[in-house]
This record gives C-alpha cells, structure tokens and sequence, in this order.
C-alpha cells in the first residue's frame, strides 16, 4: 500500500487523467513528500500515473515514467513557486526533471537516462 505524508488521494483522483495514490510506487512518493517539505508550500498535482493504453492514445510512447507510477507533474504559477519546486525536488534526489511553462515535471524512473533537466 502507497502512503504519503502530504498528498491524498483525492489530488490523485482529480489529475489528468484520473488515477489513484496506489498507483504510484512507495519510493517516489517518498521523495516527492521529501520534496514537498523541503520546498514549504503546497504542491498542486497536474498530472501523475497514466497507463500505457493512455500515454499511446496522446501519441506518446507508452512507456514512459508517467506509466511506472514514477513521475509526477506539479503546477507552477509564479517564479517563486518554480524555484522552491524546482531547488527541493532536487534536494531531494530527483535525477530527472522537466520544466515546462505552468509545471515541472519530476521523476525518479530507473529506465530513463539519469541526470537530466529538460524544457519542454
């Protein structure tokens, strides 16, 4: 069973598209909290587990992070909020991380290439 300290369930089942806490592994959600409290504000979820058939279906590969239960997109709407995301997800181990206009996206997947930051 996937707990977390500072995500519920409800964040889960209001993302795009709709999942659950029990489909992200136990040592992501680990880090996020760690990033989470780290960062000292509230981490608003956009978009976390996506099945294979859901990831093809918007012309992606199916197999990314997203697909693991390993990645998890968090709003951002201000410069302060992407700095205080952005320095805690590292601080907390994220080795993969992408940076989009409203949202970063972090991830911990073993299958990815390691030690990257991206613009998207």
């Amino acid at each position: 069973m996937t707990t977390s300290k500072y995500f519920k369930e409800s964040e889960f089942q209001s993302c795009s598209p709709s999942c659950s806490l029990q489909d992200m592994q136990q040592s992501t959600m680990s880090k996020f909290d760690k990033a989470r409290e780290l960062a000292g504000i509230p981490f608003v979820i956009n978009s976390a587990y996506r099945s294979s058939e859901w990831d093809r279906s918007k012309g992606r590969s199916g197999t990314g992070a997203h697909t693991l239960g390993r990645a998890i997109d968090i709003r951002c709407n201000t410069e302060r909020n992407r700095f205080l995301v952005l320095s805690s997800l590292i601080k907390a181990g994220f080795k993969r991380i992408g940076i989009y206009k409203r949202f970063i996206h972090a991830d911990d997947s073993p299958n990815h290439t390691q030690e990257i930051i991206w613009r998207g």
